[in-house]
């Protein structure tokens, strides 16, 4: 007697492939997609599975590429609807490769062609990343305003992993204008709409922000705290940028109280990671974090190292004022008699 599984996959080849994606499992995802015909893996809809599942395991052109031709694809068989969606991951590719204005005019593409199929989900995500590059350019208002239309977005549809990434966002860009109080408020929307959507790697995420935040404010040891378990979930749910992320917060804590050994384990593997997946931001973040700890041992060159290959790595993305902050630290340490 046929198994009624095997008729499904007749049906669709690629539905326990779709199920792996949305429910997260995206190296499992690439292994059910390495096992359908060849003719399969080559159609758009395969083509933007692998695109999407690539990008959340880190590996960005190898997902931009996919996204790229899923996109050809969609186009040449008119389905707007897919060359909306492979739009909006290609410029994301785009975006974690450090190519702004390519990721920009992406986002603004697929962002158009949301509006005129009425898709919020898809324009709100499109909003995300539009002020996520503003921010990078330092344009704060402008990434602020982006992230309260996406969150109008995320809200009308009821999607509260949107919600939360909206508020984490927003969490990060008033950290860095020094609006403490009010970046602890976005972060805790952030934190508590992650644990109703019961999503671990976002709450991971928020947490991290959150405990930055806390740091910076002044209370080390929560800040210290909520870092950890972000480091945990992210190594959970094994989220690489979540990792950097959190590592980085614990050399800050670390260095704060002294612990200079700690902070230099730290710092170096949330480098290690960050040049591993070919993240500029989070190269410059964690280069920046390794060189104030080099500083801190009074290894000079060291620190001077750091720090230039920190505004490499802003200065690829355009973010020209973080990039000439750290030549000026660079430059006073050569100084230093």
């Amino acid at each position: 007697m046929p198994n009624p599984h095997d008729r499904h996959r007749l049906d669709d080849p690629l539905r326990e492939s779709r199920r792996a994606v949305a429910d997260g499992r995206f190296a499992d995802a690439l292994g059910l997609l390495d096992l359908v015909p060849p003719a399969v893996q080559a159609t758009p809809d395969a083509q933007l599975l692998i695109a999407m599942s690539r990008w959340r395991l880190g590996e960005f052109a190898r997902s931009r590429t996919a996204a790229l031709e899923a996109r050809a694809g969609f186009r040449a068989r008119g389905d707007s609807d897919g060359e909306m969606r492979a739009e909006n991951v290609a410029a994301a590719g785009a975006f974690a490769l450090g190519d702004l204005a390519e990721a920009e005019r992406g986002f603004n593409r697929a962002m158009e062609l949301a509006a005129r199929r009425a898709d919020d989900l898809i324009g709100a995500r499109c909003a995300v990343n539009l002020g996520n590059i503003a921010y990078y350019r330092e344009q704060t208002e402008h990434a602020l305003s982006f992230y309260r239309l996406a969150l109008a977005q995320f809200e009308r549809v009821a999607y509260l992993p949107g919600l939360a990434e909206g508020w984490l966002n927003t969490a990060i860009v008033l950290h860095d204008a020094g609006r403490l109080d009010d970046s602890l408020d976005a972060s805790e929307r952030a934190v508590a709409v992650a644990e109703r959507a019961g999503n671990e790697r976002l709450l991971g995420q928020a947490l991290a922000a959150r405990s930055e935040t806390d740091v910076a404010a002044g209370d080390v040891d929560l800040g210290l705290a909520l870092a950890e378990q972000a480091l945990a979930l992210a190594q959970a749910h094994g989220h690489v940028m979540g990792q950097a992320d959190a590592l980085r917060i614990v050399s800050i804590v670390a260095r704060r109280r002294g612990n200079a050994d700690r902070a230099l384990e730290s710092a170096r593997r949330a480098v290690e990671i960050a040049v591993a997946v070919n993240d500029p931001w989070r190269r410059g973040e964690a280069h920046r974090e390794l060189g104030s700890v080099y500083e801190l041992l009074g290894r000079t060159q060291d620190a001077v190292d750091a720090f230039l290959a920190a505004a490499a790595a802003f200065e690829q993305l355009g973010a020209a004022g973080r990039a000439t902050q750290l030549r000026e630290r660079a430059a006073a340490l050569d100084e230093t008699p």
